[in-house]
């Protein structure tokens, strides 16, 4: 007799016990605040001084699953929106801010944009503070692409080879638009639509043969754009 009361007790201890941190994470939640409005109904995730803070899903007229700082979105999440749209991307002070995609319905036809946001609002394919970025890279030893702004829009690429400035024989150039012109050992750019692709190609004599280099950018922001090459 004494043995079966012992053994209900002991259970009925394991039960308390496991219901204890169930009952205080359905209170924490309960008490963990989301400043979003569209969707602060409900949440449930990591909470920090009676906000959410961590990873989570706040559900109100919308819905949110991702990080949170301080009550609101930031970090990287999804967002569903009532009328079934989703974003699906960075997020910074509440706002779509980085890379992304949106998918909604137009006319009934499903479209997607992809790109970069930033407080909010769509900005294009490119990181909105990128002023250029590299997209071929082959055989160059050193680059340097620096824009000094001032008032004047040109690109002005020059290298350098045994510590020497030059113009390989060689050159091929590709624009996405505007035209080139040679000066004082130098490649100069003008007259070109942002943002601009150049597509560089050249070769190097070495021991046996010639090395292929190629250097390509697009530049995205105005300015005075000096490229430097070299392979010494």
């Amino acid at each position: 007799m004494k043995f079966a009361i012992s053994k209900q007790i002991r259970l009925l201890v394991l039960l308390l016990i496991s219901f204890i941190p169930y009952s205080y994470s359905q209170q924490a939640d309960a008490e963990c605040k989301v400043l979003l409005k569209e969707i602060s109904g409900s949440y449930k995730g990591d909470c920090k001084d009676g906000l959410a803070n961590g990873k989570g899903t706040a559900t109100g007229e919308d819905s949110y699953t991702g990080a949170f700082l301080n009550g609101i979105p930031e970090g990287k999440g999804v967002y569903k929106y009532k009328n079934g749209n989703m974003f699906s991307g960075y997020w910074k002070n509440g706002l779509k801010n980085g890379k992304g995609e949106f998918k909604s319905l137009v006319n009934g036809k499903a479209t997607v944009i992809k790109g970069y946001w930033k407080d909010g609002d769509y900005a294009g394919i490119s990181e909105p503070d990128e002023e250029y970025r590299i997209t071929k890279l082959t055989a160059i030893e050193n680059y340097t692409i620096k824009n000094v702004k001032g008032d004047q829009n040109f690109i002005e690429i020059s290298f350098e080879k045994v510590n020497k400035k030059y113009v390989p024989r060689d050159l091929e150039v590709t624009l996405s638009s505007g035209y080139k012109i040679e000066q004082n050992k130098k490649i100069i750019i003008q007259n070109y639509n942002f943002p601009v692709n150049c597509d560089l190609h050249f070769t190097i004599p070495i021991t046996g043969g010639v090395r292929q280099c190629n250097l390509a950018f697009t530049i995205y922001k105005p300015g005075k754009i000096e490229v430097f090459i070299s392979n010494n």
